[in-house]
């Protein structure tokens, strides 16, 4: 390796770490009672709804990440790109009734229930960061499934304003190309409309719109938001249960809390969860705001989940944790716990799977 190659990857990896810095900034709230709650707000921005969650001083993230740029350039910690499956895309634009998934990459599912296809997370682009992504955090494996290749998409669900879950490359396209519904949590309507798009529903915890048969409900996440370092906490962050003849559940991007207990309480039992397998290190750092896999897994049970699938690993440099650390981990755990493999599902980007 070059020195100037070493210096650019360098250049990289520590805008990678400081992002993942600032995505894991996060609130604090004590936990309401009752059903699903609304977002609490103190000073014109949003909290978190557990009591125990705390948000590490910015003293100790500069410190691990700096610490951490050494770290992600060992071996351990090379990006290579994941094995994919060829999807069957005439199958997927034929489809008008069985439950599939297809994991593009990321926290990007394709999701097809009661004859709708809906989007988690899209994300399409190369590189997610400012600028449209000139700046930022690079892909190493590619979407599963191109763009081009997409049957029409009828809604779309965005958990959260962080680079890597709204891409404003992708989320654009899809309105030029298909116009979907947005359904976003509280605050990202305006942000919406300030890049051209318009067909938008903005929802608070505990609100739900029906959009083609499907009954959508904003759900909490323990996370936090914020694209610049002046807006943390003006966008709400959220997941969502979308319920039809079968239960859905995108755990957005989260740590572990109580909120997964209440909403598998409040709309479970659920057919297919998917929650975040990836980007939980440091563990000083990421436990308030990012599962780990044994946490993922552990947040399925709450959720009373048929089938589990992980999704947030093995697409960007962003993880401190070697990439294909999650799915051995997710096994591991598997066997710990005597779970049935058969409902716990890490297909290859471009698998689609019934559920």
């Amino acid at each position: 390796m070059t020195a100037g190659v070493a210096t650019k990857r360098l250049l990289r990896l520590g805008f990678a770490l400081l992002l993942l810095s600032f995505l894991t900034a996060g609130l604090t709230w004590g936990l309401e009672g009752g059903a699903i709650p609304p977002a609490p707000r103190l000073h014109g921005t949003f909290r978190n709804l557990s009591p125990d969650f705390w948000s590490a001083s910015n003293w100790t993230r500069v410190r691990f990440y700096l610490l951490g740029l050494s770290t992600m350039l060992n071996s351990d910690h090379a990006f290579a790109p994941l094995p994919t499956a060829v999807p069957d895309v005439d199958a997927l634009r034929r489809n008008r009734h069985a439950p599939t998934v297809t994991w593009v990459g990321h926290s990007t599912l394709l999701v097809q229930l009661d004859g709708v296809n809906f989007l988690t997370d899209p994300t399409w682009s190369l590189r997610v960061g400012p600028w449209s992504g000139t700046v930022g955090v690079r892909r190493f494996t590619p979407p599963g499934i191109a763009f081009e290749d997409l049957p029409p998409i009828d809604f779309v669900l965005i958990s959260h304003d962080h680079y890597d879950h709204l891409d404003e490359a992708t989320v654009r396209r899809l309105a030029r190309d298909f116009n979907p519904r947005f359904v976003v949590p509280l605050g990202l309507k305006a942000w919406l409309a300030d890049h051209g798009i318009t067909n938008v529903s903005e929802l608070d915890w505990g609100e739900s719109i029906t959009v083609k048969g499907l009954e959508i409900v904003c759900t909490p996440a323990q996370h936090g938001s914020g694209r610049m370092l002046i807006d943390n906490g003006w966008r709400l962050w959220a997941s969502w249960a979308v319920i039809g003849s079968k239960r859905f559940y995108f755990g957005g991007d989260t740590g572990y809390s109580p909120h997964f207990a209440m909403i598998g309480e409040a709309f479970g039992p659920f057919d297919l969860v998917a929650l975040p397998i990836g980007s939980y290190t440091p563990r000083e750092l990421a436990r308030p705001v990012h599962t780990s896999p044994e946490e993922a897994l552990q947040g399925s049970l709450d959720l009373r989940a048929a089938r589990f699938i992980g999704i947030h690993w093995g697409t960007f440099e962003l993880a401190r944790e070697p990439y294909h650390e999650p799915p051995r981990r997710i096994a591991a755990e598997i066997a710990r716990l005597g779970l049935d493999p058969r409902s716990i599902l890490l297909p290859k980007p471009g698998e689609t799977l019934d559920w």
